[in-house]
């Protein structure tokens, strides 16, 4: 509720039923901000009767204790031109900030926007833009100095590993080969063997033949030789009878 009222610079400080409804506005700005300004903003809370400024603070005199209440409560910690306003009860001044004092970091000559809360403009919502995929470079983070001092290690480290496996893998080439010779050598002594068996036994069996062999002949002389033997017995037998016939014969001629 705003109500448009011609005020007056004077505030009643010395009437004791209007101090109740008097509003003290404290580190205000008033290089920037001008009477006209402070009964704008003042003035959505009630009925303003009096509006006085002086260098560093000024009084608002409303028509009621509920209005004044409501103004301080609603403008307490605003931040007016740059500087944050210290505002309360005109009775009930705060003993620990004394009238006139500003607060330091206020930054000077800035403009001044006295609209009200409840007109203030929402800001508007950012829209989301849709994610593109590109290509982005990543940037090499340099390394510290630590990682730096202790590289050299982690390379000949390195170098050492590679070099560890290729020796290891010419050990299992070389150990592959020895294998295989020597399983091919194995398998030629198995032939020699079995080849050398089977000259034993073709000679064992060659053996036997001529052994057989010779006993037939043997025994064929010996057959041959004992013929022999009764044929000549057989004809000295003969020359015996004979001669005995003859000697028979002769002495019957005598």
């Amino acid at each position: 509720m705003s109500l448009k009222v011609q005020t007056s610079n004077v505030t009643n400080k010395n009437d004791p039923k209007s101090i109740n409804s008097r509003v003290f506005i404290g580190n205000l700005n008033t290089a920037v901000v001008k009477k006209p300004d402070v009964e704008a903003i003042f003035s959505q809370y009630g009925q303003v009767l009096g509006c006085s400024i002086h260098k560093g603070y000024a009084f608002v005199q409303y028509a009621s204790e509920r209005h004044a209440r409501g103004a301080v409560l609603a403008e307490n910690g605003r931040v007016l031109a740059g500087q944050t306003l210290d505002i309360n009860m005109a009775g009930e001044p705060k003993p620990q900030r004394p009238v006139g004092v500003k607060r330091p970091g206020a930054a000077l000559y800035r403009l001044f926007d006295y609209r009200s809360r409840a007109s203030q403009i929402p800001r508007p919502v950012p829209l989301k833009r849709p994610r593109v995929a590109v290509p982005v470079m990543r940037r090499v983070k340099s390394l510290p100095v630590k990682l730096v001092s202790r590289s050299p290690v982690t390379g000949s480290r390195s170098v050492r590993r590679k070099l560890k496996t290729s020796e290891l893998q010419a050990i299992r080439a070389e150990l592959a080969q020895i294998k295989s010779n020597i399983d091919a050598l194995l398998g030629h002594l198995e032939l020699i063997t079995e080849s050398s068996a089977e000259l034993h036994r073709a000679g064992e069996g060659n053996g036997e033949v001529s052994a057989d062999e010779s006993a037939a002949d043997t025994e064929s002389r010996h057959t041959d030789e004992e013929e022999e033997g009764d044929e000549d017995t057989q004809d000295e037998c003969e020359e015996f009878t004979e001669c005995d016939r003859l000697k028979g014969t002769d002495s019957i001629l005598q």
